[in-house]
């Protein structure tokens, strides 16, 4: 007979994977909405905890929504229910919807972010940027923001070629020379600027993050160190399909009565739009959408 999951069994399993005690101090891993007590039958995992990945859990009948961002990062003095986080609070009780944070605990996991944005370039990792010196013995501790030795040495411009083709992206912001050679690189998923410095004391060429501000690239610049800019989005969406096989492997292990699915509805919030002299482009991750002729 296989056995039944409880909401508490799914929070162990993501325990047993990246740890909640590798989280940042200023972080809010765990469960976020729900009851630990409550009988699962299906998982979705997803980037974000939204209005659109409550529903689709839902729909999909699944109880437990397994998102990597927080749906709170600061202390709340009330909940509104006409707006978020209150608005994806209410749709989740009233669905029966529990949501889980893995955050910075699964950004600094060996089955975490950033080394699967390591291993998609082939990154012979050498360290990390950031350490907890609490986690430093346990084999799933990596750290956070990771940096190593690309297979061979290229132009900053075939790398970014190389992360546009893996991650399916038509746009990505370069900052620094093309041609400039790059074989030692770091990264960090997500927001990860303010470890800049980092990857230049280690020596790096060129440093892979999203959500890049314009003195920060100006800092890149004045730095000599090439910046790579891929977006919050793409550089941590790839872990949504490798964390839920790993939770397929637990449910597995334990011969769990469970369905786990990855959602289907997200995408990049961002548009980017290229004028020429005929049309309006917009492009949405790998989407072209033609937007008729621009304003003269």
């Amino acid at each position: 007979m296989r056995t039944h999951v409880t909401v508490a069994d799914v929070l162990q399993w993501i325990d047993d994977l990246a740890p909640f005690r590798f989280a940042e101090s200023w972080d809010h891993c765990g469960l976020q909405v729900g009851d630990p007590q409550e009988k699962v039958s299906g998982v979705l995992v997803a980037l974000d905890p939204s209005l659109s990945t409550v529903q689709e859990a839902a729909q999909r009948q699944c109880q437990v929504l397994v998102v990597h961002h927080p749906l709170f990062f600061k202390p709340l003095t009330s909940i509104f229910l006409d707006r978020s986080p209150g608005r994806i609070v209410a749709e989740a009780i009233r669905h029966n919807v529990h949501i889980i944070s893995a955050h910075t605990n699964l950004d600094a996991a060996s089955c975490g972010t950033n080394n699967v944005l390591a291993q998609a370039i082939s990154l012979h990792i050498q360290g990390s940027l950031e350490n907890l010196s609490t986690a430093d013995s346990d084999p799933r501790y990596l750290g956070l923001g990771l940096y190593g030795l690309l297979p061979k040495t290229c132009s900053a411009l075939e790398l970014t070629q190389q992360l546009a083709h893996i991650l399916s992206l038509q746009t990505v912001r370069l900052i620094g020379h093309p041609e400039t050679l790059v074989h030692k690189v770091a990264l960090c998923t997500g927001s990860g600027m303010s470890l800049l410095g980092r990857a230049k004391q280690n020596g790096c060429d060129a440093f892979i993050t999203g959500d890049v501000k314009y003195h920060d690239a100006q800092s890149a610049l004045d730095h000599n160190i090439v910046v790579i800019d891929i977006g919050h989005f793409a550089s941590e969406a790839l872990v949504v399909s490798p964390l839920a096989e790993a939770l397929r492997a637990a449910a597995r292990r334990h011969d769990a009565a469970i369905d786990i699915w990855t959602s289907t509805v997200e995408s990049d919030p961002f548009l980017t739009v290229i004028f020429d002299d005929k049309r309006r482009t917009c492009l949405a991750g790998t989407t072209e959408v033609p937007g008729g002729t621009p304003d003269s």
